[in-house]
């Protein structure tokens, strides 16, 4: 018997040593040269012979220096092809090292870094790789900033957002004269017991978030307080990186507890549609699902890799999850604005459209004419990505889509207060042979029409606003609930949400330090650039403000709250709170000193609690 165990021990050792080993990747970052070039290296250990490895990169143009042929892809995917010499039909055979080398800009941060290498082989099932990172070493200019020295003590009725009249002790208060939408007033009497008066269900609800939020044992005190601004939102990317529904619930919590009020979420984009809709399976049986199998490069069994590098997983809400979700958004006075972006950013729609009708043959859903010859090159590098708004299958596809929103709102007894259609970045180059301006007026008025039998509101970014018709104009105002104005000071006419990308983008890095993650093409945001936010500066009819977190650099909810904490509650700040008045540096600084300890004092701990990533001084 020992003997026999001792065999099975060496032979099992043996197989150890013979198999071959997973393969994993290494990225090498290298110093900028002269040029303003960086030579970079990508070493691939372990792959097997005629296979493949991709990999996700923000793109930009290479010089190949040393290695195997290297292809763009769609969008901001690469990828390796790995020769094959061998004939003798082994499909494991690895190299041990294949190296390459390319010029390409500097990083500005790691996290632009090559990210999302999966390995294909013909024959299994893709795999993510493991990947060491190498960065330069950080310069000592590029060192993290000092600890924030807070100068203000903090009151026991000091919260986020601030409360506009405050009176302590047990000697009555002078009420305002008028009571807006939301106001309410709260009376701690001297044995600490509160009593509540409020202008409607939306003020009772604030006025019961002011006490849950405040220090016990409650002192004696006078609050009156209301919002400047009926619409208070915060925009969730979740088509770049998908949240879970406990997720999207912990997020709701965060702006429930800032007195944010409409949540607008972001759930169909180039990368993916994440909305179950029964009459379509497969808007999510596609462009839900992130892989390539058996080397499918034209896509025509799912989506290639997102960026993020998932596999496979499902990355969409199914038509009960979505209702659990508005339904939870409602209890806590939170109305849900889907978006599904149009007539650009439309790519996975467009994908999973072309899956069924290859499936079925039934043309009556087409989103891109297979005639359009056009070329551009969008935003975010994709070049397939624009509905073609003349054909009226177009139209066919989103009545459906309205049509399943409106019987979900309905059933889940929850209001639907727009459907917004996004309309941004609509790239130069798209629908080639065609006047640009008339398929604007085309896309908008074919929107329309879907709304206005339908009794909804249409919302979007503020794009959809400009150079239209007078005709066209008018018909937009008459049905728009409102337009996100982001790159502008606002457009006279229209009922205006403020999400100037320079203040309210929380995507944007917090500064240029290089361990910092997100984007810098608007500047850097902290919690002090959104706190500085002056509505009241804007033109326009201005109802509201929005903090905007877009996804495309973040990879778990330890980023997204990363990113969110605190810079969010700088514009939870300003939609309650919207007239600062800092007649100078000094005042601001002031002003700003006490708000963020009352954010150290009163919001950090509660974080740490819940176990949220976030951002300190």
């Amino acid at each position: 018997m020992m003997h026999k165990s001792i065999l099975v021990f060496l032979l099992l050792l043996l197989m150890a040593v013979c198999s071959p080993k997973s393969p994993t990747a290494e990225w090498i970052e290298g110093p900028t040269e002269s040029d303003g070039q960086a030579l970079q290296t990508l070493i691939l250990h372990n792959v097997p012979e005629g296979s493949r490895v991709w990999f996700q990169e923000l793109y930009d143009g290479k010089t190949m220096v040393e290695g195997p042929a290297m292809h763009h892809y769609q969008g901001t995917s690469w990828y390796i092809d790995i020769p094959s010499n061998d004939t003798s039909g082994q499909t494991d055979k690895s190299f041990p090292t294949v190296t390459l080398k390319y010029y390409g800009r500097p990083l500005p941060r790691q996290c632009w870094a090559p990210e999302a290498f999966i390995h294909q082989q013909k024959g299994k099932p893709d795999r993510p790789l493991e990947t060491e990172y190498h960065f330069l070493e950080m310069p000592p200019e590029k060192a993290p900033s000092k600890d924030f020295e807070c100068r203000y003590e903090v009151q026991p009725a000091d919260i986020i957002p601030q409360i506009k009249r405050i009176q302590y002790g047990t000697e009555p208060m002078e009420p305002t004269e008028t009571h807006p939408e939301g106001w309410y007033r709260i009376v701690i009497d001297a044995n600490g017991n509160p009593s509540v008066e409020a202008n409607d269900e939306n003020g009772a609800f604030y006025a019961q978030v002011t006490l849950e939020k405040l220090p016990k044992p409650l002192q004696p005190m006078t609050l009156e307080d209301w919002p400047d601004y009926p619409f208070r939102g915060f925009m969730l990317d979740v088509a770049r990186d998908f949240r879970t529904v406990d997720e999207v619930l912990q997020i709701i919590d965060l702006m429930a507890s800032w007195k944010m009020n409409v949540l607008h979420f972001h759930i169909a984009d180039d990368e993916s549609w994440c909305l179950q809709i029964d009459s379509l399976p497969k808007l999510t049986e596609f462009g839900g699902r992130h892989d390539l199998p058996d080397w499918d490069l034209q896509e025509t069994k799912a989506l290639k890799p997102t960026i993020n590098g998932r596999i496979g997983n499902t990355t969409f809400y199914t038509a009960e999850e979505y209702q659990q979700i508005i339904r939870y958004a409602w209890e806590h006075r939170i109305r849900v604005i889907p978006e599904f972006d149009t007539p650009g950013h439309s790519r996975a729609s467009i994908k999973a459209m072309q899956a069924y009708e290859r499936r079925t043959g039934d043309s009556s859903y087409r989103l891109q004419d297979p005639a359009d010859t056009s070329h551009y090159w969008s935003a975010q590098d994709f070049t397939d990505n624009v509905l073609s708004v003349h054909l009226p299958s177009v139209y066919t596809f989103y009545g459906v889509v309205f049509d399943e929103v409106i019987r979900l709102y309905q059933e889940a007894k929850v209001p639907l207060p727009a459907i917004h259609i996004g309309g941004d970045e609509v790239p130069d180059g798209a629908w080639s042979g065609k006047d640009r301006h008339s398929m604007k007026e085309t896309f908008i008025n074919g929107m329309l029409d879907l709304a206005e039998e339908r009794g909804l509101h249409l919302a979007g970014w503020e794009d959809i606003a400009r150079g239209l018709e007078p005709e066209t104009e008018a018909r937009l105002k008459r049905s728009l609930y409102f337009i996100n104005v982001w790159n502008t000071d606002g457009i006279e006419g229209f009922p205006v949400v403020l999400s100037p990308a320079p203040y309210t983008y929380l995507d944007l890095a917090y500064s240029d330090d290089p361990r910092e993650i997100g984007l810098h093409w608007a500047g850097y945001v902290d919690e002090q650039k959104t706190f500085s936010l002056q509505p009241n500066k804007y033109k326009g009819n201005i109802i509201g403000v929005e903090a905007s977190l877009w996804s495309s650099q973040l990879r778990s909810f330890d980023d997204a709250t990363y990113q969110m904490l605190p810079k969010a509650l700088g514009i939870a700040e300003r939609a309650w709170n919207a007239h600062p008045k800092w007649p100078s540096e000094e005042a601001f600084d002031s002003d700003f000193s006490r708000f963020y300890n009352i954010v150290v004092t009163r919001e950090m701990p509660v974080w740490e609690i819940k176990g949220y990533t976030f951002k300190k001084r």
